[in-house]
């Protein structure tokens, strides 16, 4: 790898200050301290022989879990300049990558006051939201492609196109019969924008100063309301979600259209909104249908996502 000063710093500490695993073993976490400034470096690799206990995974998945390191330091590299007085993110110092191991040096965001939750309140949610909001209306654009995104391909981590396997695991019936007609009714949406993708609580954290975002692995192009629906799975049990979601949707759409007009963007945010909230229950159609074929267990199908599949598959009779 090419050396740099931090860079061999990190290589030669001798003591770090913490480790921690990262998904099914794909790397760590590792904090050190050089003078007075924290470091977190994530350290990435993909091993061949990666097991996961939910589906068997495919030279394919292999090469998504890869791709997925490659969008995160593309999207340090090529664009958190520009969120600096947008919406918090952490400092990157330095970017690695050679023979499938990626290095990603950031700033250690707990250092600087911002704690994880386990759960969240409303106000939280909120504060969430508007992060969200001001991430997506940063990028937004009235387009079939955007124009400045398509090497990141699409956002999130469970569209059609990437989960094959999942789709061949799901059980026949009208969920798995419309698939390819919901996806492609999401993708031809008139506006679009860079998504987080995997906008689930324990990616943000908590201070004085706001949130900060972070775990920029499934970066893309999408609508934003996938994130805001990831968000709410992580955050809601199926009664919280019949109570809030509308409210937290007024508030995202107002979020979405203040930042829009702060940035001067010729984009209506209510254009936005009657785009966008029709589909509504088709980003939650959308991760059943991925949860059916991966989990179909899983707690987060709820009665509330199953109500709005059932709305919209109906629909589509």
């Amino acid at each position: 790898m090419q050396s740099s000063s931090l860079y061999e710093q990190f290589l030669n500490t001798q003591s770090k200050d913490q480790r921690i695993a990262l998904w099914n073993g794909c790397g760590t976490l590792e904090k050190f301290t050089l003078g007075n400034q924290c470091y977190v470096a994530k350290v990435t690799q993909v091993p061949q022989d990666l097991q996961h206990k939910n589906i068997k995974q495919t030279s394919f998945s292999l090469k998504r879990k890869v791709r997925s390191y490659e969008k995160e330091q593309l999207f340090y590299k090529q664009c958190v300049d520009v969120l600096k007085d947008i919406c918090i993110v952490p400092k990157m110092f330095e970017l690695h990558a050679e023979r499938g191991i990626f290095v990603t040096l950031l700033e250690d965001y707990e250092a600087k006051g911002f704690i994880n939750k386990n759960t969240a309140n409303i106000e939280d949610i909120n504060k969430v939201i508007e992060w969200l909001a001001h991430f997506h209306a940063t990028w937004l654009e009235e387009a079939q492609i955007h124009s400045q995104f398509e090497e990141y391909g699409e956002g999130n981590y469970w569209h059609l196109k990437t989960r094959p396997d999942e789709f061949e695991k799901m059980p026949s019936g009208l969920l798995k019969e419309n698939a390819r007609r919901l996806d492609v009714a999401l993708t031809s949406t008139r506006y679009k924008t860079m998504i987080h993708g995997d906008a689930k609580l324990a990616n943000f954290a908590f201070g004085s100063k706001g949130v900060i975002g972070y775990d920029f692995q499934h970066v893309g192009v999408g609508i934003g309301l996938s994130d805001v629906m990831l968000l709410l799975t992580t955050v809601l049990d199926s009664e919280g979600l019949e109570k809030h979601c509308e409210l937290l949707l007024d508030k995202y759409f107002q979020a979405l259209t203040t930042q829009l007009n702060r940035n001067q963007s010729a984009i209506v945010g209510k254009d936005v909104e009657n785009d966008w909230r029709a589909l509504w229950p088709l980003v939650w159609v959308d991760f059943h249908r991925f949860l059916a074929g991966w989990k179909p267990e899983h707690p987060k199908i709820n009665d509330y996502m199953k109500a709005q599949s059932a709305h919209m598959l109906i629909k589509r009779r």
